[in-house]
């Protein structure tokens, strides 16, 4: 396996573990994969589990590959993942290459993003795993570079199906809440259904169980070891058996031709702590090799040997004695057939390395750095953590060339850290502004992946340092930059008018010199915009159009377009924006921010064909640049904005498009905020397909995550819409504060328009159940003015159907009507599926209440209709329950209660408190109901008779009631009977006395 073995005590009081780990590794082998994690205190037994799960595998015919991180050096992008690939180079014999993109910077280039080189990767280790199970060790994941989490969170979904087992091992007290991983491990065990495994200490009988192997001492002395044991090792293993190891080099365990014997352990004073014992055991080495080995602790944890020698000028006869005296001392151990050597713990080479005073330390990692930057391919990050740590001038270069390197394999945020560090060493040795602010401006864009929240910052100084080198195409780039990224976190009225101030600027230098932008990604290496100053100035001059398609006002969202199209296509500027073929034709080319800002005015102006090309466009120009993230949230938007308001009865295009977006969230995980579940883009389809508790989950996913404003402000929304169909009120309220603070007296601009429509209805409907009819009015006209100002057809629907609902709360029964039948028309133009149940459900109500059942039979007809149509389950319960009132009111009690039966079967496990209420209420009046009509007439019959005694007949009785004639016939027969009469005249004799005529 050429693994490390850490020295450490064989396992004991590990049986559990180790038979779930064979488990895991049993399924695995029969194409049942999964990811498991081990965490624990340094020394716990962590690696030693791994190690022999991994010989276990071995012998099961699975190929198993180790991955390294480690403390007091620098991993770089995929550190633990590049180790993995290059082992397998090794022991490949007959399996798929390696991709050539892994060592080729060229071939990474054309990989394109990210998440394509996470899906190539994926295909790799499938297409290995298909001929030979894997078993990966991730060690010490605690040290892993970000990109290397990443990855980690992507492969582990797709085990379940692979014969892949996935290890990660990790020191849980290492772990703050801001350390990535700490962040991460909920959601490993979430999407992948991650096994974790938290290692404890060692109890008493498992430290007895640890002596009778190895020693097999006679009671007194087993128990007096023990005792020692436990009042040293701190219940550790690597403790314990570092502890033991020092009784044997003490000749206090000996071993006799009799077994093993324990002299005095009273005359043996070693300290309890582990770096303590190992200090006394590094005190035993010659002054010679304990320098060496220094040496090698300041070089890595993995020591290649030209490099160790190189640095420490030993000769080779001293250097091979340091070696063998190392190796004696179990503190180094040879791998890659003597080419390297590595300390068998960290622990270990963290105790020489603290031995080493700063000035040497310094004087060996320049030496270090020096060295490696004089091979043939150095390692940048390697030779700049050197640089580093030597206080050595040069890091700064090193570091931008690591940033470089990151950003080649789209490990963004590790780009980022990187030429932070490097500003910061220049900022330092008091370097001009002027000499940087490229770097700063390249922090602030990449920051938008990582740390959005720091992302202005660095903008801001960008802006002012490039306008102290006299550069203001990137000033005002930069400036454009901030206001967008302020607006993504919710600061959207001042981001906007800092973007608008910005692009003013930018016009102003393109009227006085159009060649200012045209400045390539060579010299700017900018990640995620295009490539060049001229891309990002084109993006962001669209970037409006989405910034009024979200909040409005929409006209203005079309002034941009128009803008743009003059500025940039019909006029031929000499700066052109991309030379890209089109996607359409027919279809001219415009950013995709311009794509996305014409679909959301164009849905929410109520345009859903003109809307539709335009997400479709958006969509594939962002898939053509790999940006998943986006391609996500334009399908979100698309359900929110057209899926759902315009095409709800189309179920299986919204969970296509829902699908859709899975995906693309599923492959964006390099640009995605983190804590976006996988499941995220189902949010807009669990309201309406009953899933509630999905909802208020999936909502408290983004809740404060940076660069997901928009995204959580529709959870705030739709979150609220479940709290009130639960008869959470208090909550409800508190969803909508959170949304609007000011109440109805906010002010458009400051909130994402549809998400703030819905949570004014929601006022005013929350208003209505409470009897609140002022607060209900002044939500009502805050609605009215934002649909004005923002110019928006969504919303108007449900605005007037509630205008509706309020006048009927009040007693207005004219102006009830009237705005009742806006709200059916203005569902039906544009065609509103889910608005029309909404309005015939309600305009079946007042028809009930005026006794017109028939026309209330045809309102609730059609909206029962729309509701199976849209499967839509709580749509359907509440059309049922109105159904029912309908029934009772016609006096069927028997079919008002299977009514209710199906509608408390939807209701309950949604738990609609509310809407069982009505149900019990309407229950318990039918209980206590008598009838209504003479000689037990129902009201079914009723109808038929009074309609038969105006002169109608029997066929034209069925066409007024939406009946058949048969039914008909058969209503007749029942009155007969009932009346003990045997003609039509008889019959409309008694309806006439006793005035059942209308």
């Amino acid at each position: 396996m050429g693994e490390p073995v850490t020295g450490g005590v064989s396992i004991v009081g590990r049986e559990q573990e180790q038979d779930l780990l064979r488990q895991h590794l049993v399924q695995a082998l029969h194409g049942q994969g999964s990811l498991i994690l081990v965490s624990g205190e340094a020394g716990i037994g962590k690696t030693t589990l791994a190690e022999d799960l991994s010989r276990q595998a071995q012998a099961d015919g699975a190929l198993v590959l180790w991955g390294h991180a480690f403390d007091l050096s620098v991993t770089p992008p995929y550190g633990p993942w590049l180790e993995i690939l290059r082992r397998y180079r090794t022991v490949a014999g007959g399996l798929p290459a390696v991709p050539a993109f892994v060592d080729n910077a060229a071939e990474l280039a054309k990989v394109g993003s990210q998440e394509t080189l996470f899906a190539a990767v994926s295909d790799f280790l499938a297409a290995v795993a298909a001929r030979r199970p894997l078993v990966l060790v991730l060690d010490d994941l605690h040290w892993a570079d970000p990109a290397s989490l990443d990855f980690l969170r992507v492969l582990a979904r797709d085990l379940h199906h692979q014969p892949i087992l996935l290890l990660a091992t990790y020191r849980s007290d290492e772990l703050t809440r801001r350390h990535p991983l700490h962040a991460l491990l909920p959601l490993l065990v979430r999407e992948a259904g991650a096994a974790r495994l938290e290692l404890q200490r060692l109890t008493e009988g498992d430290r007895r169980a640890l002596i009778d192997q190895r020693y097999q001492l006679p009671e007194a002395d087993a128990s007096r070891l023990a005792a020692y044991l436990r009042a040293h090792a701190e219940g550790n293993p690597l403790y314990a058996g570092e502890l033991l190891r020092m009784l044997e080099e003490s000749r206090v365990l000996v071993r006799t031709e009799n077994g093993w014997q324990l002299g005095q352990l009273g005359q043996v004073h070693l300290p309890p702590l582990l770096l303590q014992v190992i200090e006394a055991r590094l005190g035993r080495l010659d002054e010679v090799t304990r320098e060496l080995l220094q040496v090698a602790a300041v070089i890595g944890q993995e020591v290649p040997l030209a490099l160790w020698q190189q640095v420490s000028e030993a000769s080779d006869d001293i250097l091979a004695a340091a070696i063998e005296q190392g190796q004696a001392a179990f503190l180094i151990e040879e791998v890659a057939g003597g080419a390297s050597y590595r300390f068998r713990h960290a622990l270990l080479r963290e105790a020489l390395y603290q031995e080493v005073i700063a000035p040497r330390r310094r004087l060996w990692h320049r030496a270090v750095a020096e060295s490696l930057e004089a091979t043939s391919l150095p390692d940048a990050d390697a030779v700049a953590y050197h640089f580093q740590q030597a206080g050595d001038e040069r890091a700064a270069d090193w570091l931008v060339r690591a940033a470089r390197r990151a950003k080649s394999g789209f490990a963004l945020r590790i780009a980022a850290s990187r030429l932070e560090a490097a500003v910061g060493l220049l900022q330092q040795r008091g370097a001009n502004p002027g000499e940087y602010y490229l770097l700063l401006f390249e922090i602030g864009m990449l920051q938008r992946y990582s740390s959005s929240r720091q992302a202005p910052a660095y903008l801001a100084e960008a802006a002012a340092a490039a306008r102290q080198a006299g550069d203001r195409a990137v000033a005002a780039i930069a400036g454009a930059e901030r206001g967008y990224n302020r607006w993504l976190q919710g600061e959207m009225r001042d981001g906007m008018a800092e973007l608008r101030s910005a692009l003013e600027e930018c016009k102003r230098i393109l009227a006085e010199d159009p060649t200012a932008f045209d400045r390539q990604a060579a010299e700017f290496a900018l990640v995620g915009a295009g490539g060049s100053l001229q891309d990002i100035l084109g993006n962001r001059m669209a970037v409006p159009a989405v910034m009024f398609g979200f909040t409005g006002p929409l006209a203005e969202a079309l002034a941009v377009a128009e803008w743009f199209y003059d500025e940039f296509e019909r006029t031929a500027p000499p700066v052109r924006l991309n030379t890209d073929p089109i996607w359409r034709e027919g279809v001219p080319y415009i950013p995709g921010n311009l794509g996305i800002g014409l679909a959301l005015s164009l849905a929410t102006l109520g345009q859903p064909e003109r809307a539709r090309p335009m997400f479709d466009y958006a969509e594939q120009y962002y898939l053509r640049g790999h940006i998943y993230y986006l391609v996500m949230s334009i399908q979100f938007s698309s359900l929110l904005m057209l899926r759902l308001p315009f095409h709800a009865d189309d179920p299986p295009q919204r969970r296509l498009v829902a699908s859709a977006a899975r995906s693309a969230l599923a492959r964006s995980r390099g640009t995605a905020p983190q804590g976006f579940s996988s499941d995220w883009p189902e949010l807009p389809l669990t309201l309406l397909d009953g899933r509630w508790d999905t909802t208020r989950a999936l909502a408290r996913d983004v809740r404060g995550r940076s660069g997901a404003v928009i995204h959580e402000q529709f959870g705030q929304a739709i979150v609220a819409s479940v709290l009130r169909y639960q008869g959470q009120a208090a909550d409800a309220w508190d969803q909508i504060r959170r949304l609007l603070p000011d109440g109805p007296d906010t002010e458009p601009g400051d909130t994402i328009l549809l998400a703030a429509l819905m949570a004014q209805r929601l006022a005013a409907e929350l208003a209505l159940d409470a009897g609140d009819l002022s607060t209900s009015h002044a939500w009502l006209e805050a609605h009215d003015r934002w649909l004005a100002w923002s110019g928006a057809l969504l919303g108007q629907a449900e605005g007037a159907l509630l205008w509706a609902q309020y006048h009927h709360a009040a007693g207005d029964h004219t102006r009830t009507r009237q705005r009742a039948e806006q709200a059916l028309a203005l569902a039906s133009e544009p065609r509103q599926p889910l608005a029309l149940i909404a309005s015939h459900r309600f305009l079946g109500q007042l028809e009930r209440e005026a006794r017109h059942f028939g026309e209330n039979e045809e309102h609730l007809r059609q909206a029962l209709a729309l509701a199976e149509a849209c499967a839509a389950p709580f749509e359907r319960a509440l059309t049922l329950l109105a159904l029912a009132e309908l029934r009772a009111a016609q006096g069927q009690a028997g079919d008002a209660r299977s009514l209710l039966a199906e509608v408390r079967a939807i209701c309950e496990p949604l738990e609609a408190t509310p809407s069982l209420d009505q149900v019990a209420a309407l229950e318990a009046r039918l209980s206590s109901a008598k009838p209504a009509y003479p000689a037990g007439l129902t009201a079914r019959e009723v109808e038929v008779l009074g309609l038969v005694a105006q002169g109608l007949t029997d066929a034209e009785v069925a066409e007024k009631l939406y009946l058949s004639p048969r039914t008909v016939s058969q209503h007749l027969r029942s009155v007969y009977n009932k009346l003990g009469v045997g003609s039509r005249a008889a019959a409309t004799r008694f309806a006439v006395e006793h005035g059942l005529v209308e």
